[in-house]
C-alpha cells in the first residue's frame, strides 16, 4: 500500500488543454508586465551612454549604436558633484538613523497597552498626517533655531513620519505580549526589553522604514532649495546635478552656433545629461535594495496588518 502511495504521487498531474492554454496567457501577461516595468530603467540607462544623434533618430531604444560616455564625464569633471555626492551620502545615513530611533522611541510605548492617555497620543499624531504647518512657518522655524544652510536642515524636518509610526507600532503590537511579562517578571528593566527583545524580533518593520528613510532623504531636493540655497558646501547630490543640467543646456546652446564645438554638440544633448543624471543618483538606491529586500515584504505586510 505504501509504494502504491508513492507511485500515485510521483506521478504528475496530467493538464487539460484549457490549463496549458490559462497558464501559457498568464505567462505572456506576466512577461509583459515585467517588460513595461523594466524597459524605461533599460531606456534611461541606454540613452545615457548613447550620442544625441542616436537619441533624436531612436529615442525609444534599449541598446546603443555607439558608446558614448560623454553625459557622465561631464557630470563627473564637475568640481561640485563630489562634494555634494558626499553630503547626500552623510544626509541620507544621519537622517535614516536619527528617524529610526525617533519612529521606534514613539512607536514603543504607543504599542503597549498600559499607556496612559495613549489615544490623545495617537490623535495628536494622525492629526500631522491631515494638517501642517506649510512651508514659510517650516522656514521660520529653521531661522529660529539657526540652521539655515546646514545639513540639519535637510534631516531634521524629514525625520519623524506618522505613516512609519504607524506601520512600527502595529509590528510592535504583533510581538506576543507574553514575552514583555516573562521578561519583568525576570526582573528586566524597560531599555533591556527594548533593545534587546522589541528591535531583534522587529528587523522586518525596521529594514521597511530605513529603506523609506533612505529614499527619501536621498532624493530630497525641496529641502536644499530651500533651507540650503545660500550655502554650496551643503547641498545634496540632487541639486547639484540639477545645476549642471541646467549649465549643459547653455553650454549646448553656445555650442550649436560656434562650428568649432560642433562635434561637441552633435555628441552631448539636454537629454544625454539627463538621464545620465538619473542614472547617477538612482545607482546608489539600487545597490542597497537588494541587502534590504528579503525584509521589505514581511515589513510592510507585518506593520500594515491592525493589531
Amino acid at each position: 500500500m505504501v509504494s502504491q502511495g508513492t507511485a500515485k504521487k510521483s506521478q504528475k498531474i496530467r493538464e487539460t488543454t484549457g490549463d496549458r492554454v490559462f497558464n501559457t496567457i498568464i505567462y505572456i501577461f506576466i512577461t509583459l508586465i515585467a517588460f513595461s516595468m523594466l524597459y524605461p530603467i533599460i531606456n534611461v540607462i541606454a540613452v545615457s551612454l548613447a550620442d544625441n544623434r542616436d537619441y533624436l533618430s531612436r529615442p525609444w531604444m534599449v541598446f546603443p549604436k555607439v558608446f558614448n560616455f560623454t553625459g557622465y564625464q561631464y557630470i563627473f569633471k564637475n568640481s561640485m558633484f563630489w562634494r555634494s555626492y558626499l553630503n547626500s551620502i552623510f544626509v541620507t545615513a544621519a537622517g535614516t538613523l536619527i528617524g529610526l530611533a525617533l519612529t521606534a522611541l514613539t512607536a514603543y510605548p504607543l504599542s503597549r497597552k498600559e499607556l496612559r492617555w495613549k489615544p490623545l497620543f495617537m490623535a495628536i499624531i494622525i492629526f500631522t498626517m491631515v494638517f501642517n504647518a506649510g512651508t514659510i512657518p517650516g522656514y521660520l522655524n529653521m531661522q529660529e533655531l539657526g540652521l539655515l544652510n546646514t545639513y540639519w536642515a535637510q534631516i531634521f524636518p524629514y525625520a519623524f513620519s506618522a505613516f512609519n509610526c504607524i506601520l512600527m507600532i502595529n509590528s510592535f503590537r504583533q510581538i506576543p505580549y507574553e514575552l514583555i511579562e516573562a521578561a519583568q517578571i525576570d526582573g528586566a528593566s524597560e531599555p533591556y526589553i527594548f533593545f534587546r527583545i522589541i528591535l531583534p524580533l522587529s528587523k522586518p518593520v525596521l529594514a521597511t522604514i530605513a529603506l523609506f528613510l533612505a529614499v527619501g532623504y536621498w532624493n530630497n531636493y525641496f529641502a536644499a532649495q530651500l533651507y540650503c540655497a545660500l550655502d554650496r558646501d551643503v547641498w545634496p547630490v540632487a541639486m547639484v546635478l540639477k545645476q549642471i543640467m541646467s549649465e549643459a543646456s547653455t553650454a549646448i546652446l553656445e555650442a550649436a552656433q560656434d562650428p568649432a564645438a560642433a562635434a561637441l554638440a552633435s555628441k552631448l544633448g539636454s537629454k544625454t545629461i539627463q538621464y545620465a543624471a538619473v542614472v547617477v543618483t538612482t545607482v546608489p538606491i539600487m545597490c542597497v535594495y537588494p541587502f534590504l529586500q528579503k525584509y521589505f515584504a514581511k515589513g510592510a505586510m507585518v506593520g500594515g496588518v491592525k493589531g
